[in-house]
């Protein structure tokens, strides 16, 4: 427990800071409009979906450095970083690319008109910085992956300051510095993903890193490893990209709905930002321990360390839950005046979704510590396959029906959500207790 502790921690400060950062700028944005903030998660969501398949797969480097540095191979860590970072200079400009299918796709939303030319403004600017995520990604990993989780702690923390500062900034508009409202609020995310990206590139190159791990040495395409990281990396990116292309479904039909019911949904989301953010940072801290036990050939170690995680992750959502019953007007009201003529409808249909959101939180938090395991030991085909069958034949069918069939209310919409993640959450720690993940070598060729 205290290894995974020591490990999990900065993690779990990083992405919490990373939830602060996004709950914050939609507050901004909460206070700038009505529409803005009706605009920024369906557009948020949409540049996500596009980006997490890269992401995904760039982000399997994590299990290679672990792995690696599990057995002692220094040299081998660094040249799995540069296959990452590769992979993430290629996948920007096909993000690029995919910007004008974005745009159409918020066109034929259904949107009220001012909300999707907001939308359009805020996608266009995040898509076009998804470059920066997906090298960072790739970047952190020669930390994670070897347990120097504060580098990764200190680097998002300082990248996410910068970008509240900057949102606060470029949304309202102060002295010499132009009102851009929400294009503001985007612009102050790509440059703090720019920040980021340079301290960890500092440190990368310092003489320790260039001297013990040849960081700048190897820099070039290692070809048998970079195949390695699509076969193992694709899988899950292509099952990232899936889940998180559902939940973008789902974002976008609940839009269909009405204006009032698309803001009060962003509300209850960013809320389980708070839960589900720190929940993966502690998710990532157990897939680098999982394939350190694995690169040293001690699986049993790796299941001993999942357990861990799971009960730390109950521990806190269950907490968090609690608060989520008792004081539901307490989060929700912090984006708006309830006696508002603008947002008192919004307010009062998110409260009621507060009492599902406390369960929600339970299963997601389990379901993500598991399927980060199964990702760490290799056994990405299976979360794949499983998880996208899952995503788009129950969950996305059954929202589809709820919505547009029956005309049922967010209280049904996000009770199928709650079956949703109860069921993965079942499946995966199924598949992770069956030990199937055990026979799975991704650093053999």
């Amino acid at each position: 427990m205290g290894e995974l502790l020591s490990v999990a921690y900065p993690l779990i400060i990083s992405t919490a800071s990373n939830t602060v950062m996004q709950f914050i700028n939609r507050v901004f944005l909460s206070r700038y409009s009505a529409d803005a903030l009706a605009a920024c998660v369906p557009a948020g969501v949409l540049s996500f979906t596009l980006i997490c398949f890269f992401m995904g797969t760039t982000s399997y480097t994590n299990a290679f450095v672990s792995q690696y540095h599990g057995r002692g191979k220094t040299a081998s860590v660094s040249v799995a970083v540069w296959q990452g970072v590769w992979l993430g200079l290629v996948s920007g400009l096909i993000l690029l690319v995919l910007t004008p299918a974005g745009r159409y796709l918020i066109d034929a939303s259904g949107h009220p008109s001012a909300v999707k030319i907001l939308e359009k403004q805020y996608f266009t600017i995040l898509n076009s910085g998804g470059v920066l995520i997906t090298v960072n990604t790739a970047l952190a990993a020669f930390f994670t992956g070897r347990g120097r989780t504060k580098v990764t702690m200190a680097a998002n923390m300082t990248g996410n300051g910068v970008c509240v500062l900057l949102s606060w900034l470029l949304i309202f508009g102060k002295g010499v510095v132009p009102e851009l409202g929400i294009k503001g609020a985007a612009w102050a995310s790509v440059i703090g993903q720019l920040c980021v990206m340079g301290i960890y590139l500092v440190i990368i190159f310092s003489a320790e890193n260039r001297r013990t791990y040849r960081t700048a040495r190897l820099v070039g395409l290692h070809k048998g490893l970079f195949k390695r990281l699509i076969k193992f990396g694709a899988p899950n990116g292509a099952g990232f990209f899936l889940d998180i292309a559902s939940f973008g479904v789902f974002i976008f039909m609940v839009g269909n709905m009405d204006k009032y019911s698309l803001a009060a949904n962003n509300i209850i989301a960013s809320i389980n930002m708070i839960a589900f953010m720190p929940v993966i940072g502690l998710g990532m801290a157990n897939l680098t321990l999982v394939g350190r036990y694995i690169g040293r050939k001690r699986p049993e170690i790796s299941v001993k360390v999942t357990w861990n995680a799971v009960k730390l992750a109950l521990s806190y959502v269950a907490g968090l839950g609690c608060l989520f019953f008792a004081f539901p007007g307490f989060f929700v009201n912090i984006f708006g005046a309830p006696d508002s003529a603008e947002f008192a409808p919004i307010l009062a249909a998110s409260r009621p979704l507060m009492n599902i959101l406390a369960f929600f939180i339970l299963f997601d938090a389990v379901g993500i510590v598991f399927v980060d395991a199964l990702r760490g030991a290799g056994d990405t085909r299976f979360q794949m396959i499983t998880g996208s069958a899952l995503a788009w034949c129950f969950f996305v069918p059954g929202i589809y029906c709820l919505v547009n069939i029956s005309r049922s209310g967010l209280m049904a919409v996000w009770g199928w959500a709650l079956a949703y993640v109860m069921l993965l959450a079942g499946v995966y720690g199924f598949r992770f207790n069956a030990g199937r993940w055990r026979t799975i070598n991704i650093l053999r060729d």
